[in-house]
């Protein structure tokens, strides 16, 4: 009856026997497993910096790919590059929806449609390059896509002629104009007006190139504005003199890239020349420089000395 009691376990001593049981028999049975684990399948700290390493080196691959696309040497037409979605069109009267489409940016197509509201049209591709707001990069890249058809042409001509011309009755004779001597880098829109054959179309486009130019040298230059024919500069040219002191030269060592390619004289290949020499060589100092970097096939215009300033 002692030796039973003795044997008498409580309902907890019971389970805990049990476990106990349970887990020798789960550590005995362990050694009969044969344990033929491939010593590569153990993860180790070499292993581990492996993966990191090529998971490193498709991070720097992928890295590389985004800057090929991008070039940093021609940063311009990179970015022209991801921001246009070129296709055909006609830039006449194209309406907003398919500029925004191309990619154009809603203070350009403003200004476009302002040139249109003006009376300005696009005879030609290299037109669009009269939006000042649209870059030389940006043109490059769209101008095999602009089609303007040559029966439009002559239907645009027409419109434009009548909207820059005043219409003449039948036998009405004009009134000569009483005319005073115009300075042309400070006249304003008033003065130019004033001038024979010079209507307020012509007077905003003669300040607009005016403006781009950083003013006139020559009187000449009047005929590289949008529209201007021999002809018609020949009526005023003797009323309108040049004050070559009001010049606002460009300071060649600090102006940025966008300022270069909109002067009418830089083009696209020689701001970049310009733009290299500054970055590896340091400042521009004179003259020679300018027409050492100057690119195989490229000119330059005989004003351009005086719009350059190497201080």
């Amino acid at each position: 009856m002692r030796l039973k009691q003795q044997f008498n376990f409580s309902r907890g001593e019971q389970w805990a026997i049990v476990v106990l049981i349970l887990a020798m028999l789960l550590f005995a049975g362990i050694n009969f497993i044969p344990l033929d684990i491939p010593a590569e399948a153990v993860m180790n700290t070499h292993q581990l910096d492996s993966i990191l390493s090529l998971h490193k080196t498709a991070q720097d691959q992928q890295e590389q790919l985004r800057q090929r696309r991008f070039d940093i040497a021609n940063p311009e037409v990179s970015a022209a590059a991801d921001k246009m979605n070129p296709f055909n069109f006609n830039p006449n009267r194209l309406p907003e929806s398919q500029w925004k489409k191309l990619g154009f940016a809603d203070y350009q197509i403003r200004n476009i449609k302002n040139y249109e509201l003006k009376g300005g049209k696009f005879f030609r591709k290299e037109d669009l390059k009269k939006i000042y707001t649209v870059s030389e990069a940006e043109y490059e890249l769209l101008e095999p896509y602009i089609v303007i058809p040559t029966s439009a042409n002559a239907m645009i001509a027409k419109s434009v002629m009548r909207s820059q011309d005043e219409v003449r009755k039948p036998g009405k004779v004009d009134k000569p104009k009483t005319v005073s001597h115009v300075e042309l880098n400070s006249a304003d829109s008033l003065e130019l007006i004033q001038l024979p054959q010079v209507g307020p179309w012509f007077a905003h486009r003669i300040l607009k190139y005016r403006k781009i130019l950083g003013g006139y040298i020559h009187k000449n230059q009047l005929l590289e504005v949008y529209g201007m024919e021999v002809e018609r500069l020949e009526q005023f040219e003797v009323y309108v003199n040049v004050d070559t002191t009001k010049i606002e030269p460009l300071r060649i060592n600090y102006v940025d890239f966008k300022q270069l390619i909109k002067h009418p004289y830089i083009s696209y290949e020689l701001a970049k020349a310009i733009f290299n020499q500054r970055e590896r060589k340091g400042m521009i100092n004179n003259w020679q420089t300018v027409k050492h970097l100057l690119p195989e096939g490229d000119s330059l215009s005989v004003y351009l000395p005086k719009y350059l300033n190497f201080n």
